[in-house]
């Protein structure tokens, strides 16, 4: 299934470990899910039999986390936290990554990404026979580079390309956007 649902947006999540570090991980059980209250979805699951991941258990005590969307150049960066390291050991540490302060919000961004979404726990479901949990994030604030921003009418238009979005398929597999297709919806039909 995980090799046949591609290309996947990857959410790359920050925690907060509760002892002065931060997590970071990547999960490609993602997606928005509704726009009024804006609500992102992921699934995590567990670390070994008896422990959830941290993650998990990160938004499930602490409330607040950040989800970025990672761009291509950020890779290795994104494969690299993906090691499964005892609780409380920071990704960012162990892989020399850097964070920088949002004013406004308690924990930081991952430098470099150009997407961050400022999302405080609105509910944990477990589903499934392992389980999973099913994290529903209530986003707070969004952060976007400037870069990829501009206006078209009054309305704001993020340019993709500028974002250049990695994407997840099986195994060790990744992607990038490719090209772009713009397709036109048809005219709504006249009413009869």
């Amino acid at each position: 299934m995980v090799q046949l649902v591609i290309p996947r947006p990857i959410a790359w999540v920050l925690s907060d470990n509760g002892n002065s570090t931060y997590n970071l991980a990547p999960f490609s059980f993602f997606n928005a899910i509704t726009s009024n209250p804006p609500i992102l979805m992921l699934s995590v699951g567990w670390k070994d039999e008896a422990t959830r991941k941290d993650t998990w258990a990160n938004i499930d005590e602490r409330k607040n986390f950040v989800v970025h969307i990672p761009s291509v150049e950020q890779v290795h960066d994104v494969s690299n936290s993906s090691a499964v390291l005892p609780h409380g050991l920071s990704e960012i540490d162990k892989f020399n990554l850097l964070v920088e302060k949002v004013e406004g919000w308690s924990l930081p961004k991952v430098k470099g990404a150009k997407i961050a979404f400022f999302c405080e726990k609105y509910a944990i479901h477990e589903i499934g026979s392992d389980p999973q949990a099913l994290i529903l994030g209530k986003i707070i604030h969004i952060w976007i580079d400037d870069a990829a921003v501009s206006q078209d009418k009054g309305r704001i238009v993020i340019d993709p390309a500028k974002i250049n979005p990695l994407a997840r398929l099986g195994g060790n597999h990744y992607s990038t956007l490719g090209e772009i297709l713009t397709s036109q919806r048809p005219d709504k039909p006249k009413e009869l």
